[in-house]
């Protein structure tokens, strides 16, 4: 007698799903990667001419020569984005690792900027960008969008929700593939 094939044991069902699920992640890892290509060729690659850039606190910023010494994020965002809101915990997250500049478009105030940024509790840098004028020397068009700057250049940029995880695989990805 041979043994009847149980496909729906609770191990089978546990592996497909496992299996499916793996599957999912990879193409939704290489749809997402494929959006920061096709994104990232409207992008220039320099840096717009800038000078040091002063933040909410009056401390200078000169994202280009930080850049130099290592990858820089540049993140622009604004206090009443309701996707920033879910982004920017992350970029919090990624001030202790990595060097962020953070680019605040038409969001009040120094005062304004300065009491959201204490109630909320985060800690990177903001250059409050009122009028919008970084932000178009920028070319960006859309909040939240990060930037990674390696040596003066802007290597890729992603724009809208990010996990922290999503955001370690692509600077891994940048690392090992450029």
């Amino acid at each position: 007698m041979t043994k009847p094939n149980n496909q729906n044991s609770p191990t089978n069902r546990w592996l497909r799903r496992l299996i499916g699920f793996c599957l999912y992640s990879v193409l939704l890892f290489a749809l997402v990667l494929a959006l920061d290509w096709y994104r990232n060729r409207l992008v220039p690659e320099s840096l717009p001419v800038q000078q040091l850039l002063m933040d909410i606190q009056r401390k200078g910023h000169d994202v280009q020569s930080l850049s130099y010494e290592g990858p820089v994020l540049v993140y622009f965002w604004a206090s009443w984005c309701p996707v920033c809101q879910l982004t920017s915990p992350v970029i919090d997250g990624f001030n202790d690792n990595y060097p962020v500049v953070s680019i605040a478009l038409r969001s009040g105030d120094d005062k304004k900027l300065h009491h959201y940024m204490t109630a909320k509790d985060y800690h990177f840098p903001v250059i409050n960008d009122q009028n919008g004028l970084l932000t178009e020397q920028w070319q960006v068009g859309v909040t939240p969008t990060i930037a990674l700057v390696v040596n003066g250049q802007i290597v890729w940029v992603t724009s809208g929700l990010t996990t922290s995880l999503g955001l370690k695989a692509r600077i891994w990805f940048y690392k090992h593939f450029n």
